[in-house]
């Protein structure tokens, strides 16, 4: 997998500047500290695909609705498992029979009539051979699929982009007040407390309504996705 890395840098001081007076927990006298903030993204190329695909199927009974639809969905099961998606990657999102109503207006005001029943049967799956997503979209629909919902991409190894982040993002911040602490004369001490604001590693899902175009693949493109970590560092300074 291909990353280009960048880094976006902030700096964070105390409101009184790069010198404040903080207590020492242990021995009760003031320490003079600098606070820092650093921040480092990465970028990588998503490898994990999530879909939700479904049959929704209509007709004059609740019953051979089931029936209509239980048979689609078993050639669409069948296909997945064809094509190589795993069956912990398969998982029953929604499943639903309502009534259709007549549409148009009852004499006298009644209120409108049942005239069908519509079932649809929806599953969530993971590809995680994201070369083969195209194929799986067409594949998909091939086996009776008339329902997707959207697309999410995800990296499967985050965390290690996350930690990679959270070391650009560590330098970062020593770099900051090694300046800081240069420019205002005054020598940098030993770090003291370090805290991370990363919080979850794995980046917002990118969603888009699949297209398909005749007689091929569907075309998708992953893009990439930004991971940032932000540290904070304290040191302290004679």
């Amino acid at each position: 997998m291909n990353t280009r890395i960048t880094f976006v840098a902030a700096l964070l001081l105390l409101p009184l500047g790069i010198a404040a007076q903080e207590p020492d927990s242990e021995t009760g006298t003031a320490n003079r500290v600098i606070v820092v903030s650093g921040t480092g993204e990465v970028n990588g190329v998503p490898d994990v695909a999530a879909i939700n695909v479904g049959v929704v199927v209509e007709s004059e009974s609740a019953k051979a609705a089931l029936a209509a639809n239980n048979e689609q969905m078993e050639r669409l099961l069948e296909k997945l498992k064809q094509l190589g998606i795993a069956e912990k990657d398969i998982q029953t999102s929604s499943f639903n029979v309502s009534p259709r109503y007549q549409r148009m207006r009852n004499p006298g005001g009644e209120p409108p009539k049942i005239d069908g029943y519509q079932v649809s049967n929806q599953v969530h799956i993971r590809v995680r051979k994201i070369e083969s997503l195209g194929g799986v979209l067409d594949q998909v629909v091939t086996a009776g699929a008339n329902q997707i919902n959207g697309i999410s991409f995800s990296i499967a190894e985050s965390e290690t982009l996350m930690d990679e982040a959270r070391n650009k993002a560590i330098r970062d911040a020593k770099r900051k007040a090694g300046l800081m602490a240069k420019e205002a004369g005054v020598t940098l001490g030993r770090l003291v407390a370090i805290r991370d604001h990363s919080g979850g590693g794995q980046p917002a899902p990118m969603r888009f309504m699949a297209m398909a175009e005749a007689r091929s693949s569907v075309p998708v493109q992953t893009g990439e996705q930004t991971l940032s970590a932000q540290v904070q560092l304290t040191f302290k300074f004679e």
